[in-house]
């Protein structure tokens, strides 16, 4: 009986993830005709595509697609840009939480362009520090 249970609850979990994927999946289809940032860092080397309901994430040659959980920004008095944006993610299992901030002034140590947002986070109790620039398509 215990077997049977087990495997139902295996069933389950299957189903479960395999619908979490397909709704990420087709949130990142819809979101690429929009805004996206795209993130980038070395040591390790990561990237970070934020969409507006899910990251695709590389890090250290692993990847994951996580739906964003929450979501928390502060805009300044005049600003149409949020000048600090929180972004906590997770799957069954990786998590992702990462801080944008609006700064003009990032120099990328990937490519040594300037870019606008310093990103500051964690992947898996991995450190990540890098920057961000805005890309449409």
């Amino acid at each position: 009986m215990k077997t049977q249970e087990l495997t139902g609850v295996k069933r389950l979990i299957a189903q479960v993830s395999l619908i979490s994927v397909v709704l990420v999946a087709s949130s990142l289809n819809s979101a690429q005709a929009g805004w996206r940032l795209e993130c980038a860092g070395r040591a390790p080397a990561w990237s970070v595509e934020v969409y507006p309901k899910a990251l695709k994430a590389r890090v250290a040659g692993k990847n994951a697609m996580l739906p964003i959980l929450s979501k928390r920004q502060a805009h300044g008095n005049r600003n149409k840009v949020a000048i600090k944006t929180q972004i906590r993610s997770r799957n069954q299992t990786d998590r992702l939480d990462l801080t944008l901030t609006f700064t003009k002034n990032c120099r990328s140590s990937v490519n040594g362009k300037l870019m606008t947002f310093h990103a500051k986070g964690n992947f898996n109790q991995t450190s990540l520090t890098g920057c961000c620039r805005a890309v449409r398509g």
